[in-house]
């Protein structure tokens, strides 16, 4: 990947982030710059701005490895996003709509990063909730 792809693809995803973008000197600088964004799209509904994020982070991912951390996006993006997103109430809570259950035990290491076990159970939770079946009320 050529130094400014990463760059150039997030000035197409947020147009109205381009002033943020820009500034970056790395894409590190970036990350911590959209988890901002990321956590006030939460707070504020903008559902829109926070699937562009996800889709942004998984096309990071999916971008050919660097040869150390310092240039590599799938580091960049474990370390400035995924790693934070249980700590975020609410992103925390949405985690089914973003990841499979098998996503997150394939990525139990990052999930648990900040906040240990406790944590990650936590993360767990939200699957098995969503799982569960709502009991009815029976009428009397």
């Amino acid at each position: 990947m050529t130094q400014g792809q990463w760059r150039t693809e997030a000035l197409k995803r947020f147009p109205e982030l381009a002033a943020v973008v820009r500034e970056a000197d790395n894409p590190y600088a970036l990350w911590i710059d959209l988890w901002c964004h990321f956590t006030e799209a939460y707070d504020s509904q903008a559902t829109d701005l926070v699937a562009r994020i996800y889709k942004y982070a998984r096309w990071c991912s999916e971008q050919p490895r660097g040869k150390t951390a310092a240039d590599d996006l799938l580091t960049c993006v474990a370390t400035c996003f995924w790693e934070h997103i249980p700590t975020h109430p609410k992103a925390l809570k949405d985690m089914p709509k973003w990841w499979t259950l098998k996503d997150v035990q394939t990525m139990r290491q990052i999930f648990s990063y900040l906040g240990g076990d406790d944590v990650y159970a936590e993360v767990l939770a939200q699957y098995d909730a969503k799982k569960s079946p709502r009991k009815r009320k029976r009428k009397a």
